[in-house]
């Protein structure tokens, strides 16, 4: 079984949904109703049962379906609206189906409906489990463990005097708001909200570049105000609910008890989390069979279990779990990150786990919300509403003072926090003040209360259930106004303060980076030069659809075609062909621009009277793909070893041989569109691999190999048709005026562009796939193939051959304009994968990368719209004549570039074989 398969079944097995699943289903034994369980009869007890395993199926519908409205709202906003923090729009969605639920008839709920229900009713333990570990892992290990050390100092006062003093001016800010609260309950509330989050910052600061001390600041911060803030809420959360005078809930505790409280829960949960990281670190170290698929899933999977572990155990040992998931991911951050054998896997797994789980949070968070202002309307026993229009007001009120508080810590730390440490300046400390957001943690901490105290609370205790709505009322109205508020804007103030405003030095080096580029597009273009199926392309078609390309001189050519060489192993260089692009780049007198206009329109007029056009594409339906004939298979290359004379043993060895070299075939697919040549999404790509999928079932029967009848049947199947219905809708929808004429040419400009990529990339898999065929079965150091191998690479000769004679059937300027065309966007592929490649490798930072790919994207859609059969400059061949130079230097590729057409190639290396 091949490593990707295991791979697969492994995450089957282990799939975090069925973790996430069983969590949930587990925890309804919690949340079952005292009563039901003490019902005597069996009928009530089978009931019972039945509406429990009804309550489980609903309740997995409500988080994929959040998960569902979380994709279609990442597009839109992806697309159209970019300053609008995703996190916020969910939120406003859960407020929204919240409302929904509680406007509806109770008794009269659907799933959906009832599935919302359950979720907002969900026990607070049983919140926090599912949310609070994941989240705070993937903040831990994606610190930077060397600056955190170095800026501990400072991220210390930020995490605890900070927290503490925060926690205690926002409680009398309530206090004073709402007299009626307990103090404790106000504690409470300032705890909170001194969790800071800063995803959505994080993330703009990636993208414009921040420095990375302040990035460190406002990431580290936050990584310790969750824990520091989860003590402080543990603490005066448990003197509130002893408040309730409920036997067994609550505690009391004054300032000896609450010192010990606070370092139970602190150190407590930092030794639990150190000690279970080592333990991870250790099963890690065992896990290092790098080339293991089900190694690398399995350090995966690890991870996420010691997580929720660890959180478990804090929790159950009287400590806090925050701080032991904190603690767990930076040891295993430091100690264990290069024991990890898939970096990217590891990455990309916790990245997916934190949309979910921050998908799934504000939604449910926005769902809770907006049923509590629904369910405002109702008087409570003491006929009172909850919700009073001037509670509104007290939300502005709270918002404003939450932040002056926020810049009145930041500046009264500061002259302490810019002399220890790593240091920062007053700009930092502006920005770090005003991105100040609230958001997962809090937002999970205050549905807690709210639901812990709902489930304990009778309805002569009523008030307090009210005291907990509003707190997690305007928690929930503070997270939405910093995230739409605070968020957007939080880029222009960096803008602003010239956080990241280039330098005169670092503009110099993205100039630099942005030449460097552009010689490494020039040597791809000499590499596709030398390559036989573009040796014609149109200098002034790469010219205009590739900008960078404009410019080029003779001496830059000249260190191109060096610099491919030098990369080109001396077995396989072939001479660049250079005939079409030295007239372009050598100085020469000008052209009458009539002249070449009146001398282009002649010709053009000589070919319509000739008849010398391309067989025409049909208007209504995908081309079809020349159909083989037996003749053209008898005549291709003539027939060495015939498979029907063969032994028995030579057979069953070709069809091995056949199944091998198909696989040879689709690695030569993949790395071409690795490469760029090929896109990885389309039909162009779904066509080809689907012909191996035809000629793998073929050759398994012990038939000939014959992708490209396969290939020819995959490009008219159904799917054709779906892509050109698909292709009309999106010019519909894309252009605003189109007239039938036009919009009928693109389609049939399309179509002609799909079949000739279509054919050269087939006839250059099949190039590759040889030469991999032929290193693999002369590895042992015989040079000489077998019967059966020869068979197998005379098969696939007479494919291309077959290839080769349908790509014939095209008129050849045609076929060169769609060839310089598809060069064009190999070039743009390659020159986005150089940028991409810097950003990886830390030179370029998200926004700068992500500008310039930009521009580049732009012109891949131009050149895939372009419809010029000729471009400004282009010259006759009178004028290149006349215009090629004489130098030694150029006379001596141009002798060695002669050109041989791919068929004679082919029949080369056939009588090789």
């Amino acid at each position: 079984m091949s490593t990707d398969k295991r791979v697969r079944d492994y995450c089957l097995r282990t799939n975090i949904d069925l973790i996430l699943i069983g969590i949930i289903v587990a925890g309804y034994s919690y949340h079952v109703d005292a009563e039901a369980v003490d019902h005597n009869t069996t009928s009530t007890a089978e009931n019972h049962e039945e509406s429990q395993a009804e309550m489980a199926e609903h309740a997995v519908f409500f988080p994929w379906f959040a998960q569902i409205l979380g994709i279609a709202v990442y597009y839109l906003l992806s697309r159209y609206a970019r300053a609008i923090p995703f996190t916020a729009m969910m939120f406003l969605i859960g407020m929204a189906i919240g409302a929904a639920v509680e406007l509806g008839p109770e008794d009269a709920r659907g799933v959906a409906a009832e599935s919302a229900a359950i979720w907002m009713g969900i026990p607070a333990e049983l919140l926090l489990l599912i949310f609070l570990p994941g989240l705070l892992y993937v903040d831990a290990y994606g610190i930077d463990v060397h600056l955190f050390l170095k800026s501990f100092s400072q991220l210390f006062v930020f995490a605890f005097p900070m927290v503490l003093a925060g926690t205690a001016l926002t409680a009398l800010v309530a206090k004073w708001i709402f007299p009626e609260w307990p103090f404790d309950l106000c504690m409470t509330f300032g705890a909170i909200l001194s969790a800071t989050d800063p995803v959505a910052v994080a993330v703009l600061m990636n993208e414009l570049g921040a420095p990375p001390r302040l990035r460190m600041h406002i990431s580290g911060e936050s990584l310790l105000n969750d824990g520091s803030a989860y003590v402080f809420f543990n603490i005066f959360r448990a003197r509130f609910l002893y408040e309730l005078a409920i036997p067994g809930v609550g505690e009391k505790i004054g300032w000896g008890l609450g010192f010990k409280k606070f370092f139970q829960l602190s150190l407590g949960g930092m030794c639990i989390g150190i000690a279970f990281g080592i333990g991870t670190v250790l099963v890690l170290f065992l896990l290092k069979h790098r080339l293991s698929g089900e190694d690398s899933v399995t350090q995966v999977v690890l991870t996420i279990s010691m997580a929720y572990l660890t959180y478990f155990s804090s929790e159950v040992s009287g400590c806090s779990g925050i701080i032991g998931v904190l603690f767990l991911g930076l040891t295993v951050k430091a100690f264990g990150e290069n024991l990890v054998n898939n970096a990217h896997l590891m990455k990309h797994f916790w990245e997916i786990t934190e949309v979910l789980l921050n998908t799934l949070l504000f939604t449910l968070a926005g769902s809770v919300f907006g049923g509590m202002l629904v369910d405002s309307d109702k008087d409570s026993e003491g006929n009172e509403r909850i919700f009073e229009p001037q509670d509104w007001g007290y939300l502005f009120l709270l918002f404003i003072f939450v932040m002056a508080i926020r810049f009145f810590l930041v500046f009264a730390c500061y002259p302490l926090i810019s002399n220890i440490g790593i240091g920062t300046d007053w700009r930092e400390a502006l920005f770090m003040s005003y991105s100040g957001l609230r958001g997962a943690v809090g937002l999970a901490l205050a549905l807690s209360l709210f639901s812990e105290v709902h489930e304990i609370t009778s309805d002569s205790d009523s008030k307090y259930t009210d005291y907990t709505e509003k707190v997690f009322f305007f928690t929930g109205g503070i997270a939405m106004l910093t995230l739409c508020i605070n968020a957007p804007t939080c880029g222009p103030v960096l803008k602003r303060l010239g956080l990241v405003t280039p330098t005169e030095t670092r503009l110099k080096i993205i100039s630099k980076y942005r030449l460097q580029m552009t010689q490494h597009s020039l040597t791809e273009y000499v590499s596709l030069l030398a390559d036989e199926r573009f040796y014609d392309l149109d200098f002034t078609v790469v010219r205009a659809h590739c900008p960078f390309l404009r410019d080029v001189t003779y001496e830059q050519l000249k260190a191109a075609v060096k610099r491919h060489q030098e990369k080109t192993p001396p077995h396989s260089y072939s001479h660049p062909h250079l005939a079409n692009v030295l007239p372009y780049v050598i100085s020469g007198p000008a052209l009458d621009e009539n002249s070449e206009a009146k001398e282009r329109k002649s010709k053009k007029s000589r070919d319509s009277i000739s008849g010398n056009r391309r067989q025409r594409i049909s208007l209504s339906r995908f081309p079809i793909l020349p159909s083989t004939r037996p003749s053209l298979r008898d005549s291709a290359r003539g027939s060495v070893w015939d498979l029907r004379s063969s032994s028995v043993e030579i057979k069953m060895e070709a069809n091995e041989e056949r199944l091998i070299f198909i696989k040879a075939l689709r690695s030569a697919y993949h790395y071409l569109i690795g490469k760029g040549e090929v896109e990885s999404r389309g039909f162009l790509p779904y066509s080809l691999f689907k012909s191996l999928d035809y000629a793998q079932d073929k050759a398994a029967r012990g038939q000939p190999l014959s992708d490209w009848d396969a290939l020819c049947a995959a490009s008219n199947s159904l799917a054709s048709r779906v892509n050109m219905i698909l292709l009309r809708v999106k010019r519909i929808f894309r252009l605003s005026k189109i007239t039938v004429k036009k919009f009928h040419a693109e389609l049939e400009h399309f179509g002609m562009l799909f079949l000739v990529q279509e054919l050269l990339t087939f006839i250059k898999a099949h190039e590759i796939a040889e030469k991999a065929f032929k290193d693999l079965s002369q590895g042992d150091g015989n040079d000489e193939l077998s019967q059966a191998e020869n068979i197998v690479l005379q098969e696939s000769v007479n494919q291309v051959l077959l290839a080769e004679q349908a790509l014939e059937k095209f008129d050849a300027k045609e076929v060169q304009q769609i060839k310089s065309h598809y060069a064009c966007n190999i070039i743009l592929n390659r020159a986005a994968a150089y940028y991409e490649r810097l950003s990886r490798q830390g030179l370029m930072s998200e926004r700068e990368a992500g500008e310039l790919i930009e521009e580049i994207e732009a012109n891949i859609l131009h050149t895939k719209e372009c419809l010029d059969t000729s471009h400004t400059g282009e010259l006759s061949d009178r004028h290149k004549m006349e215009k090629m130079p004489e130098d030694d230097w150029s006379l001596f590729h141009l002798r060695n570039s002669s050109v041989k057409s791919a068929t004679e190639n082919t029949k080369e290396e056939a009588d090789e074989v």
